[in-house]
């Protein structure tokens, strides 16, 4: 209307109509430019106190401390890949004589996977509170999460239970990279158990890991993120390097220990950066 009124005036050339045109429109495009940017960055600061939030809840996942006393030390380390993760360890006491230790890695990274996680470990919680039955919490975890309906979701998991009055150690590998134990001056990796929690319901096969006899012994966990580290080369860290490292710092305070295997990796990889997350979960049991 402006530019109409302007050319039906005489007095007002062409030439300054367009001009006016041309200002006007440059005007509208920078309002709308500092509204699209505007309304981004308030959508980065609700998405960054939206992240704050979730690596908040995620701290509260883990133990807030960890058992060190002569018979029984646990140690863990966790270094996400993003600010949070979906990878999850704990140490769950039973009763004086018994405990659980385990660790999981949700597929996926970020929010989403640690929201998983979340809602994992408070279904973990509450199957440990009624019963020290490996088979029927697996099988249970395996149903809360098939049940969710995402099929692009999957867990790999670990757990363990150990108990003091029977020098005997249950298990169960549900997918997870197989931890290391030491134990009677030999090395072993425990495989038992069944596949992914969340792809099948019900599970294909379960089984439980029984071993006796274990007075003392260390046992070792950690996610993927570990053994697929790589290097300059693409070659990665894998199974038999860590498999020397633990056996060589065996002996170790375990936060040592854990702290020789984090520098390792930081060496091996070199300027590569790290592609996924991290967790370690060390325990040593002297009984």
């Amino acid at each position: 209307m402006v530019f109409i009124g302007e050319i039906s005036n005489p007095e007002v050339s062409v030439e300054t109509s367009t001009t006016f045109l041309k200002a006007l429109t440059n005007i509208i495009m920078v309002a709308i430019e500092n509204k699209n940017m505007a309304r981004q960055q308030l959508e980065q600061e609700v998405y960054h106190k939206e992240l704050e939030i979730a690596k908040q809840v995620q701290q509260l996942l883990f133990p807030k401390e960890l058992p060190n006393t002569n018979n029984l030390k646990i140690a863990a380390f966790y270094q996400p890949h993003h600010d949070v993760s979906g990878d999850y360890y704990d140490y769950i006491p039973l009763r004086k004589d018994k405990f659980i230790v385990c660790i999981a890695d949700v597929s996926g990274k970020g929010v989403p996977a640690a929201i998983w996680m979340s809602n994992f470990q408070a279904s973990l919680r509450t199957l440990a509170r009624q019963t020290d039955n490996l088979i029927n919490i697996v099988r249970e975890l395996n149903y809360h999460v098939k049940g969710r309906g995402d099929r692009d979701m999957f867990i790999t998991f670990f757990i363990a239970c150990y108990d003091f009055s029977k020098n005997e150690l249950r298990y169960i590998n549900a997918g997870h990279n197989p931890p290391i134990l030491i134990a009677n001056g030999k090395l072993e990796t425990l495989q038992t158990g069944s596949t992914i929690l969340g792809v099948f319901e019900p599970l294909p096969f379960i089984d439980e890991g029984v071993l006796t006899n274990l007075y003392d012994f260390l046992l070792f966990c950690y996610t993927d993120g570990v053994t697929e580290t790589f290097n300059e080369n693409q070659t990665e860290f894998g199974m038999d390097k860590l498999v020397e490292l633990i056996s060589k710092n065996q002996k170790d305070d375990l936060d040592e220990m854990n702290d020789k295997l984090v520098k390792s990796l930081n060496t091996f990889r070199g300027s590569i950066p790290h592609n996924d997350d991290i967790t370690v979960l060390s325990c040593r049991v002297k009984n």
